[in-house]
């Protein structure tokens, strides 16, 4: 598949996806108003938590509600891009629904990873990036163009690598009789990532930072915008997300081998 038959095909997916979503328009603007409340529910318990104290672990009431906002970001274009397609793994597999995916003219692999899109849950990234601009400017943080670039590319890396562990567990319904459980139980653990990497034990920020990279996706773009840590940590990143693209691959293709023999 050229690259540009793969953007014809996302045009193409997002096109009717935003169609479905035109259908149900009062499902969107629900959609919105939840995000609101999230978005004050989710500065709540941070102010509860600096009530008593102007610095925690180091970190301050502003620099926490900006790594919130991040979270959203990160966990809004999750819940659009991948939950939904993950939330339909185990139909694909157990219907035989997979059967219809793989024969369609185009890579089969990031085609079932990402062919669902839900518009409604980008709302999210509009109060995720309030969050992080109100955090942001009660620090009184001065960003320069070259941090915003960095922070960016730390997020993206984050971002990447938080989604393909979830893609990973999805690929478990090749062996499990269903994954449902997993994905409910991940979409819970993203709540860690609103929280800096500082108040969790030492061996949480290892987890955080390598088997559920959260951290990466939230606690590192804020200390790379404020230049609290130094951007060689993108080179980690990066090596973390090749060895998980990987990873991705091979166990796609060792569940193909599983669902090909089960289906001859």
């Amino acid at each position: 598949m050229t690259v540009r038959h793969g953007l014809a095909v996302a045009r193409a997916v997002l096109a009717l996806s935003l169609v479905r979503e035109a259908q149900f328009r009062a499902q969107a603007w629900t959609t919105v108003g939840v995000g609101l409340v999230e978005m004050l529910a989710q500065v709540a318990p941070v102010l509860v938590i600096f009530s008593h104290s102007t610095r925690v672990n180091g970190w301050d009431v502003g620099l926490v509600i900006a790594i919130g906002g991040v979270a959203e970001i990160m966990t809004s274009l999750l819940a659009t891009f991948i939950a939904p397609n993950q939330a339909k793994m185990t139909d694909y597999i157990r219907q035989g629904q997979l059967d219809l995916l793989l024969i369609h003219p185009v890579a089969s692999q990031p085609f079932a990873a990402l062919r669902w899109v839900q518009p409604a849950e980008a709302w999210g990234i509009l109060t995720g990036t309030a969050l992080m601009i109100i955090g942001l400017t009660a620090s009184d943080v001065v960003i320069s163009p070259g941090s915003v670039a960095i922070a960016v590319i730390g997020f993206v890396i984050g971002l990447l690598t938080v989604a393909l562990v979830w893609i990973n567990l999805g690929y478990l319904a090749f062996w499990l009789t269903s994954v449902g459980a997993l994905g409910e139980l991940f979409s819970a653990l993203l709540t860690a990532g609103k929280y800096p990497l500082a108040f969790f034990p030492r061996a949480v920020r290892v987890i955080m930072l390598s088997l559920l990279p959260l951290g990466l996706a939230t606690t590192v773009p804020v200390q790379l915008l404020t230049g609290t840590v130094r951007p060689v940590l993108l080179l980690y990143g990066a090596g973390l997300l090749l060895v998980l693209v990987i990873i991705t691959r091979l166990v796609w293709l060792a569940g193909m081998r599983r669902y090909s023999s089960a289906s001859s």
